[in-house]
């Protein structure tokens, strides 16, 4: 009888100690996947967008002695903005390719395309105005 009143006696602060010791870890993992993810998905939204300035700063630009300057300047004021350890650690590199040449023709596409890393790459394209 002592035995079954032992094992019947109730522990009200077992159930927190159990609740914190089983999910907290399972609570930690989840964070720190979603922060990845989140990291990540701020990296691509970033690259795209530096994409889209630097062709844009491209085909606005008054003439083409110009346009090739103020696409690599936006990526470079870009660059003056992260810190030492991101700039090392995320090399960017910008790519500017025409559909014909000479670039600045009116109505001609101009492809930015941005690498970051190794493994990340964004692309954007747009026209060069028709009323040039």
């Amino acid at each position: 009888m002592k035995v079954i009143k032992f094992i019947n006696k109730s522990d009200p602060g077992s159930a927190i100690a159990e609740f914190v010791i089983f999910t907290l870890p399972f609570f930690t993992a989840f964070l720190i996947l979603i922060t990845a993810i989140q990291n990540r998905s701020m990296a691509i939204s970033e690259s795209k967008n530096l994409a889209r300035q630097s062709v844009r700063a491209f085909v606005s630009s008054p003439n083409e002695e110009l346009a090739r300057m103020r696409a690599y300047q936006v990526v470079e004021i870009y660059k003056s903005k992260q810190s030492r350890t991101a700039r090392s650690l995320r090399e960017i590199e910008l790519d500017l390719t025409c559909s014909s040449y000479p670039c600045f023709k009116p109505g001609n596409l101009v492809t930015a395309t941005i690498k970051v890393g190794n493994d990340q790459v964004a692309v954007a394209s747009e026209y060069v105005d028709l009323w040039r």
